[in-house]
């Protein structure tokens, strides 16, 4: 009995396929009657050949986006017309009012008559179900090219759905949990690596690190005897001396300038020459001090012998002339005074700034020498320290590890000559690897950084290490058709080496909930993702969708629906059949140079 209520299901499902597959195609050819072709009369401009309005019903060609009455794709025959109306594009084999390459102004003019015009539609001998046209709903991941959502489904009734088996499910949220695999190979953590180069030219005469041992920053790898660098320290010890005896210059000079310059003003007064000697007699500013004294003290004995001169004369015991000669004496003492203040004050000054300039130009110097010595890799207390260097230490370059790790790699060879360009040895922080990873381009789409990773390796069974994805490439490798990604993975125990090959699972979706429809739901066209969303009980239209994971028999959407929208399930391979009905064989989206 229940075999028997099967097959007459069976049955009654075959019928309504067999209806599906008898209605015409998308370029209406089975419909038995409508508007004769169009034959647009001689245009005198391309713009002119498109046609600006038309009847009710006129066929299209949805796969070329164009009349059927000018469509020369489909129909060789128009071909000749075309041509000999001047027509036609040599270069991509259509008319030149159809290519939009060579001319890219009658883009608008056809989106317009596109968007007004009326789609395939199919005039079944048997009403059951027939195809209209509808708006357009583009998503991402598909051809926007393709115009397959631009038919819907409509059913006589509902109750054809339910003969055909058609069922439907709404979208909704659901938790799924979701796992992808990819090939992974285990690396150096790109900032726990160092690559050891030498700054100077030599000859190694030593080569302490070894092959697998543990380092910490700072430690001495190798000692090289290196002439450049011995010539550089020399320099430095050079101009180091320069240095201080400039600065010995200075003191003195700022000395005599800051010791002078109480005199000057002292003597400017009519002090004494004694008074003045006594005060002055400790402070030690050499030869100015004795001159300015000197001149001084001629010049008070000149007054004094003046004074006598002028008492005498109002006595009228001295004579007139010595008077005078006296007074003159006055006068040439005065003057050669202040020429000895102003000489000694001047030469005070410029003896100070000239020692000053030298301070700084062997400061200078010795700032650069010092800063060579930096970058050929010599640090402050070994730069402080080249004073006490015996002169047999000046040429060894001592080759350190920049970072915390073991010597995973060594080239150095006692004797061997070198320069900066030789990696001797390669450090590495093993705490810390990186996990790189080969994504298929089909995969990104769920991908994301901070998702968690479990690796195992092939060449150690029942161990599994977890880490996070921390980078996913902007580039995509043009063999492979890859995208490399990256997770750090935790490797305190070592025991993740570098170039280990293995399985790294990426967790999509760990019990979240996400937007998601039956698997069965979802067609492919061969460009689009496609579902049929019920807008009523004998009404479906096709839409395209975005995809994501899929579990347990659901898939993710990530675009294209929105909750609560009810989409076939059961049967949506029928529909889809019925609506690309007009393109098989020719290919729903086939790629044209023109459209």
């Amino acid at each position: 009995m229940n075999m028997t209520a099967s097959l007459t299901r069976a049955s009654a499902c075959l019928a309504v396929v067999v209806a599906f597959f008898a209605l015409g195609g998308c370029r209406g050819e089975n419909t038995p009657t409508g508007p004769p072709p169009i034959t647009p009369a001689p245009p005198s401009t391309i713009e002119d050949r498109i046609p600006q309005h038309l009847a009710e019903g006129t066929p299209w060609c949805s796969e070329h986006g164009v009349p059927e009455s000018l469509c020369a794709r489909c129909n060789p025959s128009l071909i000749p017309k075309f041509k000999q109306d001047g027509d036609w594009c040599d270069g991509h084999n259509l008319p030149e009012s159809q290519c939009l390459v060579c001319n890219p102004q009658l883009k608008p003019k056809w989106e317009a008559i596109t968007t007004k015009s009326t789609a395939p539609t199919v005039v079944p001998t048997d009403d059951t179900v027939r195809t209209e046209p509808t708006g357009r709903m583009l998503t991402a991941n598909n051809d926007p090219l393709c115009q397959v959502d631009r038919l819907q489904i409509r059913l006589k009734d509902g109750s054809v759905a339910d003969k055909a088996g058609i069922k439907t499910e709404a979208v909704a949220l659901r938790r799924i949990s979701t796992v992808v695999e990819f090939p992974g190979e285990i690396a150096y953590d790109g900032t726990r690596l160092a690559r050891v180069t030498p700054r100077v030219k030599g000859v190694i005469a030593r080569a302490v690190g070894e092959l697998g041992s543990a380092v910490k920053s700072g430690d001495v790898l190798a000692v090289i005897d290196s002439p450049a660098l011995g010539e550089a320290k020399s320099r430095y010890i050079e101009l180091r001396e320069k240095y201080l005896l400039a600065q010995v210059d200075f003191e003195r000079a700022k000395l005599v300038h800051t010791g002078i310059q109480p005199i000057l003003d002292q003597c400017e007064t009519m002090t004494s020459a004694e008074e003045v000697r006594k005060k002055f007699g400790e402070v030690r500013i050499g030869e100015a001090k004795s001159r300015l004294l000197k001149s001084h003290a001629d010049l008070e004995l000149t007054r004094a012998t003046f004074e006598r001169e002028s008492r005498l004369r109002e006595q009228k015991i001295s004579s007139e002339q010595a008077y005078e000669t006296a007074r003159g004496n006055l006068h040439a003492a005065e003057a050669q005074f202040h020429a000895t203040h102003e000489e000694i004050a001047f030469t005070a000054e410029r003896e100070h700034l000239s020692a000053e300039k030298m301070l700084h130009i062997a400061k200078n110097a010795l700032d650069v020498a010092e800063r060579q010595l930096h970058i050929l890799g010599i640090d402050h207390e070994a730069v402080a320290a080249l004073e006490t260097t015996p002169d047999t230490a000046l040429l060894a370059y001592e080759l350190r590890s920049p970072l915390n790790g073991r010597v995973v790699e060594r080239h150095a060879v006692v004797g061997e000559s070198v320069d900066e360009k030789d990696a001797l040895y390669t450090v590495a922080d093993l705490s810390s690897v990186w996990l790189m990873l080969d994504v298929p381009e089909r995969d990104l789409i769920g991908l994301r950084i901070g998702l968690p990773i479990l690796f195992t390796v092939d060449g150690l069974p029942g161990n599994s290490f977890q880490g996070t994805l921390t980078w996913i490439s902007s580039q995509v490798d043009d063999r492979t058709r890859t995208v490399k990604a990256r997770a750090d993975l935790p490797n305190d125990t070592g025991v993740l080496r570098a170039n280990m090959f293995g399985r790294a699972r990426v967790v999509l979706h760990d019990h979240d909930e996400v937007l998601t429809i039956p698997d069965e739901a979802v067609q492919t066209d061969g460009c689009c993702q496609l579902v049929f969303v019920q807008e009523s009980d004998a009404l479906y239209r096709p839409r395209k969708v975005a995809l994501g994971a899929a579990a347990g028999g659901y898939v993710e959407i990530h675009k294209g629906l929105q909750i609560g929208e009810v989409v076939v399930t059961a049967g949506s391979f029928l529909m889809k059949t019925e609506i690309l009905k007009g393109n098989i064989g020719a290919g729903c989206c086939e790629v044209d140079p023109g459209r």
